[in-house]
């Protein structure tokens, strides 16, 4: 069976998280629903927590739903925290977009400057933790 891109990339992540805990969400889900819910410690007695929606590209453009987008817009609204990470089809660089600017994302693609660009799956922990509330 052919492994879909976004799983290659999950693989590709997910070991080099230590202080933050992912949890891949693959279930059927709600309309939109990202990826990945990323929980980690700011206190011992306070907890955070984000989404990640996975993407991997062929050109400039993301493929992203509209309600992925609506999903997206509307947590970042509220006030909840999610990012769009997406990656070129056969791995390089991973850019970090914020889930606040999904509808610009959807419309500039890969031209849109992103909040972060990662050369090593190595930096994506600490660039996270550095980087939410």
């Amino acid at each position: 069976m052919t492994t879909k891109p976004e799983s290659r990339f999950w693989k590709r992540i997910k070991d080099k998280f230590t202080k933050i805990t992912l949890t891949r969400i693959e279930a059927v889900t709600p309309l939109g629903l990202p990826d990945i819910l990323a929980v980690y410690k700011i206190t011992d007695k306070n907890r955070g927590q984000f989404w990640i929606e996975l993407k991997v590209t062929k050109g400039n453009q993301i493929g992203l739903s509209s309600g992925q987008i609506s999903w997206h817009m509307s947590h970042n609204t509220k006030g909840g925290t999610s990012f769009i990470m997406a990656t070129p089809l056969g791995g390089g660089g991973m850019s970090i977009y914020s889930g606040a600017r999904a509808l610009s994302l959807a419309k500039e693609g890969l031209r849109l400057e992103p909040c972060g660009l990662i050369l090593d799956p190595c930096d994506l922990e600490t660039w996270f933790l550095n980087h939410v509330p």
